[in-house]
């Protein structure tokens, strides 16, 4: 019933039952490796599509559990987290900086290319995730040569003149 409900958001339109539901479906994903893998597709989905700024950034403290739990199941959908940093929410971006920024310095998801998403944090037009990219990208460098491996890819990243989303004026 819990897949359902998550499943057709348009047949179940209140927005605490859909809020109830997107948490039980974590809740149960947790318990389980083969109910995870079965149902991680719908997961990112409310994660990506859900009108209510709360669902998804109540997915994205959820998609932490499910990284520390079943790393290898949460490892091939990483791009589909850090899409969450260019959330129209601002509740979102930050609940989405923390989360990542709790499992890259804890080594529970490798640092790659996409941490130039990060980087663009630094000049969100909201000081609270500013300061958390801040803080984030110092304790990085913190780990070793960790910042240092990835400072080509950030830098191509930024600089890319194909890229939707750079700004000179900002960078």
């Amino acid at each position: 019933f819990i897949v359902s409900i998550c499943g057709q958001p348009s047949r179940y339109p209140d927005a605490r039952l859909q809020a109830a539901a997107a948490t039980t479906l974590a809740r149960f994903m947790v318990v389980s490796s083969e109910f995870c893998e079965s149902h991680l597709q719908l997961f990112f989905t409310i994660l990506q599509k859900s009108s209510d700024e709360t669902i998804r950034s109540n997915a994205m403290i959820a998609v932490s559990d499910l990284a520390i739990r079943f790393p290898n199941l949460v490892v091939p959908w990483t791009p589909h987290l850090y899409l969450r940093l260019k959330d129209e929410s601002v509740q979102v971006r930050k609940t989405t900086l923390l989360v990542l920024s709790r499992l890259i310095l804890n080594d529970m998801i490798k640092v790659k290319g996409q941490i130039s998403e990060m980087a663009f944090c630094l000049e969100d037009e909201n000081p609270s995730i500013s300061k958390l990219a801040k803080l984030f990208f110092h304790d990085l460098a913190q780990k070793g040569n960790a910042l240092y491996n990835v400072l080509p890819d950030v830098i191509s990243h930024l600089s890319d003149p194909d890229n939707p989303t750079r700004s000179e004026e900002r960078f």
